[in-house]
């Protein structure tokens, strides 16, 4: 049976790229359109988009300058989000 993502629960990965964005917030069942730019987050996208088109939206434990980070330390819960569509502006 499908979960909510459209993946069986016994088929999701086992690990998914995180997207630490402050101030974001990813509700179950919830949209949030997101502007991706930075060449790091650009890479996650097309990962995402080849395999399972699942993301993970994650606080930073502390507000932080754009761009966030590499090393940034993360809240430990956040919530997966499926990539349901998707534009390219040049």
């Amino acid at each position: 049976m499908a979960g909510p993502f459209g993946i069986a629960f016994d088929a999701l990965p086992g690990a998914i790229s995180i997207f630490p964005l402050p101030g974001a917030l990813l509700l179950p069942g919830g949209r949030l359109p997101l502007n991706i730019f930075e060449p790091r987050y650009l890479a996650m996208i097309f990962d995402a988009l080849g395999d399972s088109r699942l993301i993970g939206m994650v606080q930073p434990l502390e507000m932080l300058p754009d761009p966030v980070p590499g090393e940034a330390e993360l809240f430990h819960i956040g919530c997966a989000g499926r990539i349901i569509a998707f534009a390219e502006i040049y």
